[in-house]
């Protein structure tokens, strides 16, 4: 159950990563890459403050507000061989406990290593396997030929693009992806 995973994140591990949650530790792996321009051509956005200045990510600006403890699962990606934070994946504006958004983002020094494909395979694993969500969805940008591709190659349906529709704070053509349980399911041989 995906609640079972609201205060405790749990640590994903492949042949060559670890998606694991971010902490202090990390700032000096994220302040290589995080605030790079060409993260962001695509992202919706430029980088936000806190991206510039990863170490401002774990500053909590109102410690006396009590936060309710959230469903949202984000991790950062780690290189097994190096220990380092090369990434950073998301599953996000989970509504119900059904349906959620997915996220990523890749240190551009790592960019066409399969690093992505293989986190995301993961995640979709812990997901379908370990919580009741019942649907993903991805938007990428058109232009955005890897990401296009990851999703494709993760099993991703495309289910649309949107025409110079709001993707964040820009206006471009999008592609909708989604994913059901039951589509992973049958990429796995299991009948859902």
């Amino acid at each position: 159950m995906l609640k079972d995973y609201e205060i405790d994140k749990p640590i994903l591990e492949t042949d060559r990563l670890i998606i694991r949650v971010l902490n202090e530790n990390d700032v000096a792996d994220l302040k290589e890459w995080l605030g790079r321009d060409e993260i962001y051509t695509y992202w919706g956005r430029k980088a936000s403050k806190g991206e510039k200045n990863p170490e401002l990510m774990f500053i909590d600006p109102r410690p006396w507000v009590k936060r309710k403890p959230s469903l949202d699962l984000d991790w950062g990606i780690v290189l097994k061989e190096t220990n380092k934070v090369v990434g950073m994946i998301a599953v996000f504006d989970i509504q119900n406990a059904r349906m959620g958004d997915i996220a990523y983002r890749i240190n551009p020094e790592y960019w066409s290593m399969g690093i992505t494909t293989e986190a995301l395979k993961e995640v979709l694993r812990f997901v379908f396997e370990n919580t009741e969500i019942d649907r993903l969805n991805g938007r990428v940008d058109v232009r955005n030929a890897a990401s296009n591709k990851v999703m494709e190659k993760c099993g991703f349906i495309k289910e649309g693009t949107v025409r110079q529709g709001k993707m964040v704070s820009v206006y471009c053509d999008y592609n909708i992806y989604g994913m059901l349980r039951e589509d992973y399911m049958s990429m796995q041989g299991v009948n859902s």
